[in-house]
């Protein structure tokens, strides 16, 4: 069994804002004020939508029969189209991509972006249009039918004995990037995908796609990989996730 879970730091789209509503004289701080202003104007709360939205972070964590890898994409070093070029690669290289909730955000912003950026997600479509599953939402396959909304992907990752996103909350993302803080942001999006993945595999196990053996192989595979990668950090992740389960 292989697949790829997915976890993305979003940002606003300052750049676009700034051309789109004549915004050339203020600073990044200023523009995302305008754009979770008018969000809020809309009724919608100041929650962007996936359309003004950019990927700050994307993290990759990648289980196969050859044991578990994870891959961290900062737009602080490198442009977002070198970050979307990757999502496209786990996509080709080692589908499904999990996500939890992507069919109602993550997949659109991921799609946008490409369209922005002139990237081409030919073997997603491709996939499609054979029948395969590039893409699996973890909380539609688990959630299907369900009257009550669905819990976030922190509450269920605790509940079930995984680490959980130890306190790191999206709406504090921002904030940190404007303060030069691009490491919070990458523990967000590293947390997202190895919840995701530890929740994809229990799953896939529910679902009779594995073993109890093989579920306990790719979580033994990934504690050993967030062990060597940088032990430092992930301590905090590891120690809670031991302390959970």
């Amino acid at each position: 069994m292989q697949f790829t879970a997915i976890g993305v730091a979003p940002l606003p789209d300052i750049e676009t804002a700034r051309r789109n509503f004549a915004l050339h004289d203020l600073d990044d701080g200023d523009v995302a004020k305008v754009l979770f202003h008018r969000r809020k104007q809309q009724g919608n709360g100041e929650a962007l939508g996936w359309d003004q939205l950019r990927i700050g972070v994307a993290s990759l964590v990648r289980i196969d029969t050859g044991g578990a890898g994870i891959e961290t994409l900062s737009s602080a070093s490198q442009p977002e189209q070198r970050l979307l070029d990757g999502i496209l690669r786990a996509f080709e290289e080692a589908p499904p991509l999990a996500t939890w909730g992507g069919h109602a955000s993550l997949l659109p912003l991921l799609q946008f972006r490409c369209m922005k950026h002139r990237r081409s997600a030919r073997v997603y479509w491709e996939r499609q249009r054979e029948g395969a599953t590039p893409h699996i939402d973890l909380q539609q396959a688990l959630l299907a039918g369900a009257e009550s909304g669905a819990p976030s992907l922190d509450d269920l990752a605790r509940r079930l004995g995984l680490p959980g996103m130890l306190g790191r909350r999206e709406a504090s993302l921002w904030d940190a990037w404007l303060g030069g803080d691009h490491e919070t942001l990458a523990a967000y999006a590293d947390y997202q995908a190895i919840n995701t993945a530890l929740l994809a595999a229990a799953i896939f196990h529910l679902q009779g796609r594995c073993s109890v053996a093989e579920l306990d192989a790719m979580q033994d595979a990934l504690r050993h990989t967030l062990r060597q990668v940088e032990p430092a950090r992930y301590r905090d992740l590891l120690s809670n996730w031991e302390s959970a389960s």
